[in-house]
């Protein structure tokens, strides 16, 4: 199907309004593979045509295809290994050594410790981290369990994504052997996955700590809970500067104070951001709102 100049940079524009995600000059073909077949279910001739149909009132379920046909869904359990074993080893202590403090000095009780993983896809990211938080949880020692008597109820996992497709997937849990094998660990699969129709289940455990939700990063949020952690991982890279710059302001005013905003190996703050330091945990780099 002919794509002209000005319908690529119009259906440019139209996906960048949708989702945030900004298309450069080489990605022609990657538009018309993923829409073509959009265009096709919905009898829509030319590129001129879905742009207007998008921009109709009744054109909801439209965009909503035209969003997951673009969107990358590329997602592992425990991707790139690190971030996952500092999150067990020093992020955990260190947050909730700082929820503790924090609570203490104003005569409250801890409450819930909320996390956000805000690309979450099909759910991986979020189960690892809820795997991450039992298994921390069950390597205290009996002293340290005594002096902080807590378990996975304290822990509350939100996953957003923009896709429906992949929180559909996320909220079924269900997972392949492929899936599995892309980073979840032997220990992982026995204790944390049971067996459904020849693919792996993630566990009742896991799945009372987490909750799943639509949300586009590149609107203004309607959350107005605060999170401890909030990981935003490989998504930022498909945004322009100002949408990457509107995104980070918006996650880190959803931080705690203390919280911790954790980015992709390829990703940081564009720009220095006023009480939000740089800090190393291990080869894991994350951002501090003071």
């Amino acid at each position: 199907m002919n794509l002209s100049e000005r319908e690529f940079n119009d259906v440019r524009n139209l996906i960048e309004d949708l989702c945030g995600i900004c298309l450069g000059e080489e990605k022609r073909y990657l538009i018309q593979s993923r829409l073509e077949p959009v265009m096709h279910r919905n009898k829509i001739a030319n590129y001129s045509d879905l742009v207007e149909r998008c921009a109709l009132p009744l054109g909801l379920r439209l965009r909503d295809e035209v969003v997951e046909a673009i969107t990358t869904k590329e997602t592992s359990f425990n991707r790139d290994g690190h971030p996952f074993e500092e999150l067990r080893k020093s992020i955990l202590p260190d947050l909730v050594r700082n929820r503790l403090d924090r609570q203490h000095a104003l005569g409250l009780p801890f409450g819930k410790l909320r996390i956000w993983s805000a690309a979450a896809s099909s759910g991986q990211e979020v189960y690892s981290i809820g795997i991450a938080i039992l298994e921390w949880l069950k390597a205290q020692s009996k002293e340290e369990a005594a002096r902080l008597p807590m378990g996975a109820e304290q822990f509350q996992i939100l996953g957003s994504d923009i896709s429906n497709d992949a929180l559909r997937s996320a909220k079924d849990g269900i997972y392949s052997q492929r899936d599995l094998d892309r980073g979840a660990d032997c220990g992982s699969l026995s204790e944390h996955f049971v067996q459904h129709q020849g693919a792996y289940a993630v566990s009742e455990a896991l799945k009372r700590m987490v909750e799943f939700r639509r949300v586009n990063l590149t609107k203004p949020l309607s959350d107005t809970s605060f999170y401890e952690l909030i990981l935003c991982r490989n998504i930022l890279i498909y945004f322009d500067e100002p949408t990457r710059n509107l995104v980070l302001k918006q996650l880190v005013d959803r931080l705690s104070q203390g919280g911790v905003l954790m980015l992709g190996a390829a990703e940081s703050l564009v720009a220095p951001m006023k009480g939000v330091t740089q800090m190393q945990f291990g080869r894991t780099t994350v951002y501090r709102k003071a």
